[in-house]
């Protein structure tokens, strides 16, 4: 275990909250995660980053004596916990233990080589790395063809204090143990999961983690938070420079107040759970297999699957009302942000403006002699139709590889990848027109925008 790996970073993280870990709201949630799985008699389990072995010991009675339960955790801390729980029931979890392990480089761990599971599990733990997509193919070597995997990642606005920290880590480049920033819907961790070749089969929210459900925080609290993420709990010394620590405390006061709508910042109590499956290859000799639209199986020389091409390289059209605008992309998009800024409710006559977002590279108008250019600001650069006014596009000058497209410009019968976008967040709310209604909808909210600090042209950083 090197220095520089994510597991140090995990020790340092979790070494001093071992011996009350399970005086957390952990508890009861290794419960409501192992209610969702199809755990049977027999089963042959793997629970990675198992720490103090909350749901190792649940997963134990779930399989019986008849099965096995192996918990990998990094923290020295965690294990003497969860041995020492082990050691109290006596003979009762002789078909549990719990090994030393980096989740990271299970090939290092001798307990396990050659070794494949009806189920792999890991609570908890799966924004605190790097690349979960890396992480989970990794997994998915040591799963039965046909074995569960599930595992949960935060709602974008669960713990705000630490999204925040992380995002100023980020802007300084600085380290931070947790990577939590890809998690945006059940739509980001289903992504993860097939992009990681393995067969999602459900997701699913779950509220109420810690039992707190929703909360709000002043806009002026910001400066509680910072001292209490950075001054007090900062274990991994990220920030133990006073020139870093002064550009930390403006950075975060900035983050903090992108979240605030209505002078509030809202904190929401839920988390995604994914459960997959690894599909069963037709062709017995190989060790892996990937799902159906996969043009090449993982085979057992370790080659990498390859994405299936869509046909003509199109995966959907659009253009304007009156046909005078039309274009092709053979890149996928985001999912759909609406924009609730006052130009895009001038320019489109309502509350607000749907986009999603998709690689410029991908973009062709194989007819666009009605497109015009309309610049507002120093900020953005959009198009519309000349001759019917559709809005079409909007392209951020500090992102010219991007292109933002108008939702309603797209034809959504022409998508060939199967799933269409779904609406992901809502930004700009401090702007938004007083006769909407917002639903409640799970989705990420900003008063301005994630890249607010990056729309000022005027700033250096």
């Amino acid at each position: 275990m090197g220095d520089g790996r994510q597991s140090n970073n995990a020790i340092k993280f979790y070494e001093s909250r071992s011996y009350n870990y399970d005086d957390s709201w952990h508890s009861d949630f290794t419960k409501r995660f192992i209610s969702f799985l199809d755990i049977q008699q027999g089963h042959h389990v793997l629970d990675l980053a198992c720490g103090t072995g909350l749901l190792s010991f649940l997963e134990a009675d779930a399989v019986g004596p008849e099965g096995q339960v192996i918990g990998i955790d990094v923290t020295p801390g965690m294990l003497a916990v969860a041995a020492h729980k082990k050691k109290l029931s006596g003979d009762k979890y002789s078909n549990l233990n719990f090994i030393r392990g980096d989740i990271l480089h299970l090939e290092e761990t001798e307990e396990i080589k050659e070794k494949t599971f009806d189920v792999i599990t890991v609570a908890s733990a799966l924004v605190l790395l790097p690349n979960p997509k890396a992480a989970i193919e990794h997994w998915s070597a040591y799963l039965k063809p046909g074995g569960m995997i599930a595992m949960d990642a935060t709602h974008p606005r669960n713990l705000v204090p630490g999204m925040v920290l992380e995002r100023v880590a980020r802007r300084l480049d600085l380290p931070i143990p947790y990577n939590r920033s890809w998690s945006k819907s059940e739509s980001s961790l289903k992504e993860v999961l097939e992009s990681a070749g393995v067969e999602v089969e459900r997701i699913v929210t779950i509220d109420n983690q810690a039992g707190y459900g929703r909360r709000f925080y002043d806009i002026e609290q910001w400066d509680d938070f910072f001292v209490e993420n950075v001054i007090v709990k900062d274990v991994a010394r990220t920030f133990a420079n006073n020139d870093i620590r002064r550009k930390a405390q403006g950075v975060y006061k900035e983050e903090w107040e992108k979240l605030a709508i209505d002078g509030k910042v809202e904190e929401v109590d839920s988390v995604f759970l994914g459960i997959a499956r690894k599909r069963k290859c037709s062709e017995p000799r190989h060790a892996r297999c990937f799902p159906a639209g996969l043009i090449k199986c993982a085979a057992t020389d370790g080659s990498r699957y390859i994405s299936k091409t869509v046909a003509d390289d199109i995966f959907f059209k659009g253009g304007c009302r009156c046909g005078g605008v039309q274009y092709t992309s053979s890149a996928q998009p985001s999912d759909i942000t609406l924009c609730h800024c006052r130009a895009c409710q001038q320019i489109s006559g309502s509350g607000y403006l749907p986009f999603v977002d998709v690689s410029i590279a991908g973009i062709k108008f194989p007819k666009s002699s009605t497109r015009k250019t309309l610049k507002l600001s120093n900020i953005a650069e959009r198009t519309f139709c000349s001759d019917c006014g559709t809005p079409i596009s909007m392209t951020y000058l500090h992102d010219p590889d991007h292109v933002s497209l108008t939702v309603s410009s797209i034809d959504f019968a022409s998508f060939t990848s199967g799933s269409t976008p779904k609406l992901s967040k809502h930004i700009f709310l401090r702007e938004k027109a007083p006769w909407v209604l917002l639903p409640d909808d799970g989705t990420e909210r900003w008063g301005t925008s994630e890249f607010a600090h990056l729309l000022d042209p005027t700033r250096a950083d």
